[in-house]
């Protein structure tokens, strides 16, 4: 089976500090807004959708936040069961990429001082020059370059525009809810606990 995982709130818990990093950032523009306000609409959504719906200053709010998240980014570290999982899944003859919108040095970085990075093949991050979730250029590309089957081949996100990703390349879905937030998500399984994937795919290897 081949795993293409989503990074900031997927692999990692990441959220806290991106939160943080926004937060200090609409108080430098002397904009208020409510924390749980803006934690939806990101989740739900996406910081770039935030910044146009929000019509926040641009480049300037962008800029501004990525600098203040990247001092922080050491902070950062992985959901207490994403080194198991992916370990067990690679035992089961699993293959890991990673979809990420941030760059690719930033998430190997991050892997590597968490020990994580053996069990990563690739990965296409923001400046891989590929159009950004839930376009599914990026996911096909993985299937051509590694010779992926796409029936043996999932997408696994917290939000929205991983699900439509892989729904678009034709690949199925795992939607990783933490937050319980109902959306309407159109994904093959609906997970809360990373454990959870390998129950279902351990499983249905030997169906």
């Amino acid at each position: 089976m081949n795993y293409i995982w989503d990074f900031d709130g997927t692999i990692y818990d990441t959220y806290p500090i991106m939160l943080e990093a926004l937060m200090t950032t609409f108080n430098e523009f002397k904009l208020e807004k409510n924390e749980k306000t803006v934690y939806r609409k990101i989740k739900e959504e996406s910081i770039r959708q935030m910044i146009l719906d929000w019509q926040l200053p641009t480049p300037a709010f962008d800029q501004k936040y990525h600098a203040y998240e990247a001092q922080q980014n050491k902070a950062s570290f992985p959901f207490p069961e994403a080194e198991e999982t992916l370990e067990k899944l690679k035992e089961n003859a699993g293959r890991h990429f990673i979809l990420t919108h941030r760059t690719v040095d930033s998430t190997w970085e991050l892997l590597k001082r968490d020990g994580l990075d053996s069990l990563i093949e690739a990965i296409i991050g923001s400046d891989s020059n590929f159009p950004r979730k839930p376009d599914p250029a990026a996911i096909n590309y993985f299937i051509d370059k590694y010779q992926l089957d796409p029936r043996q081949t999932v997408m696994i996100g917290d939000r929205k525009l991983d699900i439509e990703a892989g729904n678009r390349a034709g690949v199925s879905t795992v939607f990783y809810d933490i937050d319980y937030f109902e959306q309407e998500i159109a994904a093959t399984y609906y997970i809360n606990n990373l454990k959870e994937i390998v129950q279902i795919f351990t499983a249905e290897s030997y169906n």
